[in-house]
């Protein structure tokens, strides 16, 4: 992925990985806010995701490339370097990058279904990158916020 340049190295010091976690741990708690919208949830869901994902790279001196393609860059990334936890990482958040894109652009509206299938995978998810950070950077632990 770094030779193809979906990936590139950027240094990320201890506080802006921390950032980054606590921008998914805001989205996470969004995402649940009771009178939410059902497209809002599904947003904050996939975003916390994202952000997460995000995250594992920046542990690792990484960020996606620019360009078509860079969310699922970041979930790849994310998958590779995370860990047998974060294995269907990438399947998992393409069918929630799919609810995500429907909210946003088709007229036909979710269901409490989709919204629900939506949170379930983002507290799944939460939780394994957090260990997946730790993992990488034990010195992390003191600037995490928990999730949930």
């Amino acid at each position: 992925m770094l030779e193809m340049g979906r990936l590139r190295e950027q240094a990320a010091a201890p506080e802006q990985v921390a950032a980054m976690w606590q921008k998914a741990v805001e989205s996470a708690r969004d995402a649940q806010l009771e009178g939410l919208s059902i497209d809002g949830a599904l947003r904050s869901a996939y975003d916390a995701g994202h952000l997460a994902a995000l995250a594992i790279l920046a542990t690792h001196g990484l960020r996606p490339g620019g360009g078509q393609g860079h969310h699922e860059m970041a979930f790849a990334g994310a998958a590779a370097l995370g860990g047998e936890a974060l294995s269907d990482l990438v399947p998992d958040s393409m069918e929630i990058r799919g609810l995500r894109k429907g909210s946003m652009y088709d007229p036909v509206l979710a269901g409490p279904e989709e919204r629900a299938y939506a949170l379930e995978w983002m507290r799944r998810t939460l939780p394994a990158v957090r260990e997946a950070l730790l993992l990488a950077d034990p010195g992390l632990a003191p600037l995490l916020l928990e999730y949930p």
